[in-house]
């Protein structure tokens, strides 16, 4: 036993000396917990981006401040687990979607299309889309049969030339 300036009687076995860490071991630590969160926020973004369709109004970057995370971590643990980038990743899901709607919608145009996926600017989406899928969107529209509108137009005007045509021959002969 010693005595302290006060008088107070502290027993030496009581006092241990803080256990030290190499500073490799702390460092892989805190990277591990570190990369613990990046992982967890790095399988949210993939969840945000399914669930939105690849929309643009939200981004990696707010979502990573909002939980306290650093971006650049995520970025890496997004890589890793998805062998894609999020931007990457991103406008794959925004394309399918985009190729949806231009498939199965009958009253959506490009430019609709466009601003329901986020696109300021409908020659990005196009450029976007034709880089994805080796054609313009309005052309894959077209191709699809879907455009009812079109249809029914080169229908429409098949029944008045149909009439047209009669009168012109029943008049001219």
């Amino acid at each position: 036993m010693y005595f302290c300036e006060n008088e107070i009687e502290i027993p030496k076995e009581s006092y241990s000396r803080p256990e030290l860490l190499p500073v490799g071991y702390a460092t892989d630590l805190i990277l591990g917990r570190a990369n613990c969160k990046s992982k967890q926020v790095a399988k949210r973004i993939r969840q945000l981006i399914d669930e939105s369709g690849g929309n643009l109004l939200w981004t990696p970057a707010k979502e990573c401040r909002k939980l306290q995370v650093n971006l650049s971590l995520v970025s890496k643990q997004f890589r890793k687990l998805y062998q894609v980038t999020m931007r990457a990743y991103s406008r794959q899901i925004r394309m399918k979607t985009a190729e949806k709607l231009l498939r199965d919608s009958k009253r959506l145009n490009v430019d609709e299309t466009a601003r329901i996926l986020g696109y300021s600017f409908t020659s990005a989406f196009s450029r976007s889309f034709q880089n994805t899928f080796g054609k313009r969107p309005k052309r894959y529209q077209m191709q699809c049969g879907n455009t009812s509108h079109w249809q029914t137009m080169q229908g429409h005007l098949e029944k008045q030339d149909s009439p047209l045509q009669t009168w012109s021959n029943s008049n001219s002969g």
